[in-house]
């Protein structure tokens, strides 16, 4: 779980500007990590439908963390909906 955590913080923090990181079905592995620019996701590309996704514009996290966009990735593991986001695991595995 540590590794997971970390590159998809890692995929968060290297999207340059606004957009979004992403866990999706993978093809080679049960789930891949992938990042977006802008408003863009996956589908758009013809990918996967996303499993779980980390909003990464400023306006997700500027008034509570100001320019700390690692410190919002590492609060916003304490709100995810894992139950949510293992039963859309399980609806596009």
């Amino acid at each position: 779980f540590d590794k997971f955590q970390a590159a998809f913080k890692d995929a968060a923090l290297k999207r340059f500007g606004s957009g979004w990181a992403w866990l999706v079905p993978g093809k080679d592995k049960p789930l891949a990590i992938v990042s977006s620019p802008n408003q863009d996701n996956p589908l758009m590309d013809g990918g996967p439908a996303p499993v779980l996704g980390i909003d990464v514009w400023e306006h997700a996290y500027y008034l509570k963390y100001k320019n700390l966009r690692a410190a919002y990735v590492d609060a916003w593991w304490n709100v995810v909906n894992w139950d949510y986001a293992g039963g859309r695991f399980a609806e596009l595995k």
